[in-house]
Formats: structure tokens, C-alpha cells, sequence
């Protein structure tokens, strides 16, 4: 990676780190504090993950890492949802008012959090839902140089599936400080990148699209 890139990187991180906690002060910990539309969308977007991580594998036992955890919502919904299953959970987020708050919240030997933005070692599925989508730059080139990046750093310590979810339009651009890709781009870029890719879409969140990757 370039020096320009890396400056570049840290100072995206800075804005989004920023973003967020301004965010969580007005909002806290709640949907619209991370920047989602409500509950029902965030977990929606939760119940096509699981779904298609089952399409793809047993999920009796797993070990899975949150990538843009947040305030911890995911971690609640596996619980909740997967009640027979045996999985080691791992959250990791930019923001350490969030990575506190998880910590203080959760207190179970299965599920750790952690203040980076990929996986702590080895994982055999890696989840991103929503944390691409809200761009502190006007500049699509280079946050789609970003996304890439860290999606390169994920794949690496995946074993078996990334996936992650993103905004799309037929054109890639940024509106109101939102990053919209191009369902076709985004699959070349991981096929290319990456593995297979399937993208997976709702007619409940028709502005979405679901990106599985095996790795």
C-alpha cells in the first residue's frame, strides 16, 4: 500500500470514528445512533445474513467475528435465534465507546470485543452489516480503495464466508453521505479478489444487496 493510501486510510478511520461517537452522544445506543433507519431494517438485514450462512454451512458450530459491531445487536440476535448452537463470537469495532459498552453489556466467555476492524485471528464466518454504507468522503474512488482494503485484510482471516451487505444503485456514487455500489461491480471485484460470490437480494430492503463471498 501507498504512504498516500495508509495517511489516507487513518484519516478516513478518524472521520468515521468521530462520526460516530457525535452520533451515539445525540442518539445513543440505538438504531438511529449508528446511523440505521430502525430495528425492523437492522434486523431484517440480520435474518438474510443468518439465512444464507445456513444455505452455505452447519451452523451447530462456528466461530464468527462482527465487523462494525456496534452497540452489540448481533450478537443478541444469534443468541436469541440460534439458541442450539454452539459459536464463539467476536465483535470489532473503530469506536471504543462502543467496544466499552459491549464489553460492560455482554459478559459471556463465547463472545469477546475488540477495538479494530478485522477479525482477531482465524474465523470461519465474517459479517459487515451496514459498515460500508455511511462514507465520511465525497470521493468514491478513494472510499471504494478503502472498503477494498479492509475487505482484502477480512478474506484473509476467513475460513469459510464473508459476508457483508451494501447500498446499490446502477450508478456507484455517493448521496447525502451514503455509498451506493453497482450490483455487478461489486461481484466482479470479489470474484476477481476474493471467490465465488453470490449477491442475494430483498424485496423488504430493495435499496440492498447481501454479498456472500466463500473464501
Amino acid at each position: 500500500m501507498h504512504f498516500f493510501d495508509e495517511l489516507s486510510f487513518s484519516y478516513l478511520e478518524y472521520k468515521i470514528n468521530n462520526s460516530y461517537t457525535n452520533r451515539l452522544m445525540k442518539y445513543g445506543n440505538t438504531p438511529q445512533g449508528l446511523f440505521w433507519k430502525n430495528s425492523f431494517t437492522q434486523i431484517h438485514r440480520f435474518e438474510l445474513i443468518i439465512t444464507a450462512l445456513s444455505k452455505y454451512s452447519n451452523l451447530t458450530k462456528f466461530t464468527i467475528c462482527d465487523i462494525g459491531c456496534g452497540y452489540g445487536k448481533f450478537f443478541e440476535f444469534l443468541r436469541n435465534k440460534l439458541k442450539k448452537s454452539i459459536f464463539q463470537y467476536q465483535g470489532c469495532d473503530l469506536n471504543k465507546k462502543l467496544i466499552d459498552y459491549c464489553t460492560r453489556i455482554y459478559s459471556d466467555k463465547n463472545c469477546k470485543f475488540y477495538k479494530k476492524s478485522s477479525p482477531k485471528g482465524m474465523v470461519d464466518f465474517s459479517i459487515m452489516s451496514g459498515t460500508f454504507n455511511l462514507s465520511v468522503t465525497n470521493d468514491i474512488m478513494t472510499w471504494e480503495k478503502y472498503v477494498l482494503k479492509n475487505l482484502t485484510s477480512i478474506c484473509k482471516q476467513t475460513n469459510k464466508i464473508m459476508a457483508f451487505n451494501l447500498l446499490h444503485q446502477n450508478e456507484r456514487k455517493i448521496k447525502q453521505g451514503l455509498y451506493y455500489t453497482n450490483k455487478n461491480w461489486i461481484k466482479d471485484i470479489c470474484e476477481q479478489n476474493f471467490g465465488q460470490t453470490e449477491i442475494i437480494f430483498s424485496s423488504i430492503l430493495p435499496d440492498d444487496v447481501l454479498v456472500i463471498v466463500k473464501t
